[in-house]
Parts: C-alpha cells; structure tokens; sequence
C-alpha cells in the first residue's frame, strides 16, 4: 500500500514538472500509475491534496535535504561535492522534454498557503550547510573575506538559482547548467581564496 502511494507521488511530480497543474489531470496520474480513480481515492481526496503532498515530496526527497557526507573541510571540495550530487541520475531522468522547475513552484506557491514555510525550512538548511562550511574555510584560511558567511552562503545558492532560472528560460541542457554553475562558484571561490606565495 506504502508503495503505490509513494508511486503516485513520484509519477505526479514527474507530470507536474513536465506540464503545468492546470494541464496534468486527474486522469493522467491514474493512467500513468496504472491505477483506477477509485484506488487513486483510497490515497487522496482531490487533486489539490495530492498536488500539496507533492510539494512536500519533492522537498523532502527530491532535492539535497542532508548534507551530513559533504565535505566538512574545505569550501571548494564542499560544492564540488554538491555538484556531483546533482549530476547523480534521479527519477526524473526519462521526463521527456524541458521540465519547468520555476512554473512547479510558482504554483506551489500559489495554490499551497504553507508553501513559503516549506520554502524557507529547506532555504534554511541549505544556508546553515553553507555558512557552516564557510566558516570553516575562512577558520582555516582557505579564503579571506569580510563578508559574513551567511551573505557568501546567500551568494553562492543565488548563483545556481539564477543558473537554474535561465535553464528554464532558455531551455537549457540540465548538464550545461550545470557546468555554468560549476564556473561562477570557480570564480567567486577564486576572488575569495587566500592568495598563495
């Protein structure tokens, strides 16, 4: 039973990253799973309820939530390390076509009134893992910078959010993001770097 709900899950974010909420209908989740509307019922009452229990899904499961294997040492190593993560293959790997991260949240954040609290617990992780690793690297001379961790660690997410915005807008190939990524962390990682003699 546990199975064919997480099912549901996983095949509806899949269509709501492809298509918006309003195009992905109650019938195209059930014949995707391979289920009747009547077993969908079992699991939720509405599309609205599993549209929000999706959300929630997705930032629990889809996205980086844990980050107790990061590298705890060195700030370069920790988001080459974050970079590999995302390049692992997901369940979202056999979406044909562009998938539209910004429109899923968009309507998330219009349609769920707690999404800005699921928003900002998962924003607040992520800024403690940076400003954590941060720290250690100015402690440990790594880089020199008189900016507070937390707005470095603001600077660096800012740089793949905006990468990731302008993969969906110019749809681009999920790799090629990416490595535009990889080469603006490269180069804020260079300006803050300990110059070495």
């Amino acid at each position: 039973m546990a199975d064919s709900k997480k099912q549901i899950l996983q095949t509806a974010l899949k269509l709501f990253l492809k298509s918006s909420y309003k195009e992905v209908s109650l019938r195209d989740i059930v014949n995707e799973v391979g289920l009747t509307k009547g077993a969908f019922y079992h699991y939720y009452i509405s599309k609205e309820q599993l549209f929000e229990e999706v959300v929630r899904y997705f930032y629990n499961n889809a996205i980086i939530t844990n980050y107790n294997d990061f590298p705890k040492t060195s700030l370069k190593e920790f988001y080459e390390y974050y970079l590999t993560m995302l390049q692992k293959p997901d369940r979202f790997d056999e979406i044909e076509g562009d998938m539209n991260l910004f429109v899923f949240l968009s309507e998330a954040s219009n349609r769920i009134p707690e999404f800005l609290e699921i928003h900002t617990a998962q924003r607040k992780k992520e800024l403690w893992a940076w400003s954590e690793i941060i720290e250690t690297a100015k402690g440990s001379k790594e880089i020199r910078t008189a900016i507070p961790s937390e707005e470095l660690g603001i600077m660096f997410l800012n740089i793949s959010d905006g990468s990731s915005m302008n993969r969906a807008i110019g749809k681009k190939d999920g790799m090629k993001s990416l490595i535009e990524v990889k080469r603006d962390w490269d180069n804020l990682y260079n300006l803050l770097k300990t110059s070495r003699k």
